[in-house]
């Protein structure tokens, strides 16, 4: 068994306090339109599939090989001192795909991108995810008639649209 060590802090690499500072500086002010805890799990996720084998993100630190014969870093970025470029690594995950990944939509914006149209959009918008098994993600208060909305995180919207059966079309 390999004996491991600390990297770094995910301060020292990216210059954000933590990976949840990191999340909410890229949704910024628009933080309640997002899933925020699987945008996190998402992320991390991501940063440690980019690491090479034996070599974590626990927390907020970088765990790895404390001897440089455990350590196989062939393939990867390393900084002017030879040791594993992690900042670079990181900047190489795609943070962008992962929060529109976890986008939050109201009916309205499914109506917006499925393309209904008409008095009965939202309607047609709300059977057609329960055809598809889209279950909302939670309810929130509309902002101006403080009824609740439910929504629906994007990427199951997406996902749906993509798997649903096209109609036939006649020869």
């Amino acid at each position: 068994m390999a004996v491991t060590t600390t990297y770094g802090s995910w301060l020292k690499h990216t210059h954000e306090l933590t990976v949840g500072h990191t999340i909410r500086a890229a949704v910024g002010e628009f933080a309640a339109d997002y899933d925020l805890d699987a945008l996190e799990n998402g992320y991390r996720t991501a940063v440690n599939a980019a690491l090479p084998d034996g070599v974590f993100l626990v927390g907020d630190e970088f765990h790895g090989p404390y001897q440089d014969e455990d350590a196989d870093f062939d393939g990867y970025a390393l900084d002017e001192d030879g040791r594993l470029d992690i900042k670079t690594i990181v900047a190489g995950v795609d943070l962008y795909a992962i929060v529109e990944a976890n986008e939050l939509w109201t009916i309205d914006r499914v109506v917006e991108e499925l393309g209904f149209k008409g008095d009965s959009a939202k309607g047609t918008a709300r059977k057609t995810l329960s055809r598809w098994g889209v279950d909302r993600h939670d309810m929130v208060d509309h902002p101006d008639s403080g009824r609740p909305q439910a929504r629906y995180k994007s990427a199951d919207v997406k996902a749906a649209q993509v798997a649903a059966p096209r109609p036939r079309t006649r020869p």
